[in-house]
C-alpha cells in the first residue's frame, strides 16, 4: 500500500538519508552519499524501516559532518544493521551541518576494523579535510608519501594522503581560485589512471566529487529547492508531498545511485564537480 506524507524540505533530506543507507545494504555494495546545503540540515529520523528490510552490509558505514568548521566523524566497522551508534545517531542527536558526507563499505582493501572505515580525516594548516572512496587504485604504495601518513591499510587513506601531500607540496591551503580546483581535478585524473576512482572531499566549505573515467558504478546528484512537488522513493512504497513547504532551504544530494523518483542526473565519465552552499560552483571533465 501506497502511503503518502505531506513533509518540509529538511524532513525530505531527512528521508533521502535513510534511502540511501536502507538501499546501499540491500545491494551490498560500497557507495557514497553527499549533501550540499545553504543552511544547517538535521537528518535525524527512524531507521527502523530499513532495519527490518535490511539484508547483511558487514563491511562498515560512516557518516561525516562539520560543526564550527571542525569536522565529526561518526563511523563502525560493524553491520549496519546491527549498530546502536547509528540509532542514537540519527534518532536522539540533534546534529546540523551544511555538509554531510556517507559512506556504506564493502571491502576491496585492508581490514574489517575501525581505522579502515570511510571516511576518513586530516587537519592540515587549520583546516579539517574529510574524504570517502570507492573503488580500487592498483599499486597506490608506489605513490611516494612525506607529510601525511595512513593509518589503516585502504588504499582510499592511502591516496587521500598523498592527495594532502601533495597539495602541501604546492602550496594550496585553500581553494580560492579555478587553478587550484583544476590543479586538483588533473591530480584525481592522474590517480583514476590506476584504477577505479570516485571520491567526495570536503574542506568544511566546498564539497567536491568526482566520478571514475571509465564510468565505473556511476555518480548522480539532484538539485533540492522550492517549488517541490511529490517525490517517491526508489526502494519504498512512500510518497512524499512537499506542495505546501515555503523553505528557503536549498541544495544537492550527490549519491551513487538515485534515491528518489525525482529527475537525478549522471556525472559525466571523469568529471569532477564542486559545490559549496548548496550551489555548484565549478565543473571540470577530462
Amino acid at each position: 500500500m501506497l502511503g503518502t506524507f505531506n513533509l518540509s524540505l529538511r524532513w525530505q533530506v531527512n528521508i533521502m538519508f535513510i534511502g540511501f543507507f536502507k538501499y546501499k545494504v540491500i545491494k551490498k555494495m560500497c557507495e557514497l552519499l553527499g549533501m550540499s546545503f545553504n543552511l544547517p540540515i538535521t537528518p535525524s529520523v527512524s531507521f527502523r524501516g530499513f532495519r527490518h528490510r535490511g539484508k547483511e552490509n558487514p563491511d562498515g558505514w560512516g557518516i561525516a559532518f562539520y560543526l564550527d568548521e571542525a569536522s565529526q566523524i561518526v563511523k563502525e566497522p560493524v553491520n549496519i544493521l546491527k549498530s546502536k551508534i547509528l540509532s542514537a545517531f540519527v534518532d536522539k542527536l540533534n546534529i546540523k551541518s551544511k555538509i554531510f558526507i556517507g559512506h556504506v563499505r564493502k571491502m576491496s582493501s585492508g581490514k574489517k576494523i575501525y581505522k579502515d572505515t570511510h571516511p576518513f580525516s586530516r587537519e592540515m594548516h587549520g583546516r579539517e579535510y574529510v574524504f570517502a572512496h570507492n573503488g580500487t587504485i592498483e599499486g597506490f604504495k608506489n605513490l611516494k608519501l612525506d607529510r601525511f601518513s595512513p593509518i589503516g591499510g585502504t588504499d582510499s587513506e592511502y591516496i587521500f594522503c598523498y592527495l594532502l601531500d601533495m597539495m602541501w607540496s604546492k602550496n594550496i591551503f585553500d581553494f580560492d581560485d579555478l587553478k587550484s580546483f583544476e590543479w586538483l581535478f588533473e591530480m584525481f585524473v592522474s590517480i583514476n589512471e590506476s584504477g577505479k576512482l570516485n571520491l567526495i572531499l570536503s574542506d568544511g566549505k566546498y564539497l567536491i566529487c568526482y566520478h571514475d573515467k571509465n564510468g565505473y558504478k556511476g555518480l548522480n546528484f539532484l538539485e533540492r529547492k522550492s517549488p517541490y512537488g511529490k517525490i517517491k522513493l526508489l526502494d519504498e512504497d512512500w510518497e512524499i508531498n512537499l506542495d505546501y513547504s515555503k523553505s528557503d532551504l536549498y541544495g544537492y544530494i550527490i549519491a551513487t545511485n538515485p534515491l528518489t523518483s525525482e529527475r537525478w542526473e549522471s556525472f559525466k565519465k571523469g568529471e569532477m564537480k564542486v559545490f559549496k552552499d548548496g550551489k555548484m560552483i565549478c565543473s571540470f571533465k577530462d
